[in-house]
């Protein structure tokens, strides 16, 4: 269940306001290089997942099934069939097909304007599904943003995704885990770590090492001049601004932050 030749570039963090927007950006200003929103990224953690589950359950269920389809072939109807099914090896060829189709469309047309190097950002995506998705597609890499936990906290806050210490521990309890998480399972040659504070105190350093990985060409180094964070329309800015400053954030919540800052995870 692999389609070998396809070569996405998937790129998440563990929670949101990590800078995968940035990282995007950047990568979107190659000459040859495409990176589809969070839409499209959904539409492979969806369907990878759905293809996923569809063959393990009816992989299990493949000869009931079968035996079922025969029989009421064969005429014999006064049986329990609500759930009749065709074959199913052709069954899950279909949604193997369905599956690879998006994919190969989002390729072929990112090739068609001249940009063969291509991918999906989507933060908070499930490093499992990351997982999984690399070894449904092997050719594709990975780049997974890390950053500093307060100023994850102080971004989500001012975009109103966290508005009480609650929010904040759950969104911390993600940071970590995910985190912890991608550190341990995601390795190897088409795996990418990157610090954001490494992006924006050695701009050009990170980004040639980006450049390498991806293959992306002649990145505009300029766009790390500019920040956005929203759209410009936002009714949160204030006038003569397009961005959203951090926002302030209590003692309690503060220490609340360092907690799960100051866990380390043992690495197996």
């Amino acid at each position: 269940m692999k389609l070998t030749s396809l070569r996405p570039i998937l790129i998440s963090s563990p929670v949101r306001r990590s800078g995968t927007t940035l990282l995007q950006r950047l990568l979107c200003s190659a000459s040859n290089t495409l990176i589809y929103g969070e839409t499209c990224a959904n539409e492979l953690f969806m369907g990878s997942n759905l293809l996923l589950n569809k063959q393990l359950l009816l992989q299990a269920s493949k000869a009931a099934h079968n035996r079922q389809l025969k029989a009421v072939l064969d005429g014999v109807v006064n049986d329990w069939i609500p759930d009749l099914m065709p074959e199913i090896d052709g069954y899950l060829q279909v949604h193997q097909n369905a599956f690879f189709s998006i994919v190969n469309y989002f390729e072929d047309f990112a090739k068609s304007q001249g940009r063969p190097i291509w991918g999906v950002k989507l933060p908070e995506w499930n490093p499992a599904n990351l997982v999984q998705l690399h070894k449904m597609l092997p050719k594709s890499k990975i780049i997974y943003l890390h950053r500093n936990l307060e100023d994850c906290v102080r971004s989500a806050r001012s975009m109103d995704m966290v508005i009480n210490e609650q929010e904040i521990y759950q969104f911390c309890q993600v940071w970590k885990q995910a985190g912890d998480f991608a550190k341990q399972q995601l390795k190897g040659d088409g795996c990418l770590h990157l610090n954001y504070e490494d992006l924006v105190e050695f701009p050009a350093k990170t980004i040639a090492e980006i450049e390498g990985f991806t293959e992306a060409e002649n990145i505009d180094r300029s766009i790390m001049q500019e920040k956005i964070n929203t759209y410009s329309d936002d009714p949160k800015l204030a006038i003569n601004e397009d961005y959203l400053k951090p926002s302030s954030l209590t003692d309690a919540e503060l220490e609340l932050i360092a907690a799960f800052s100051n866990q380390t995870v043992t690495v197996c």
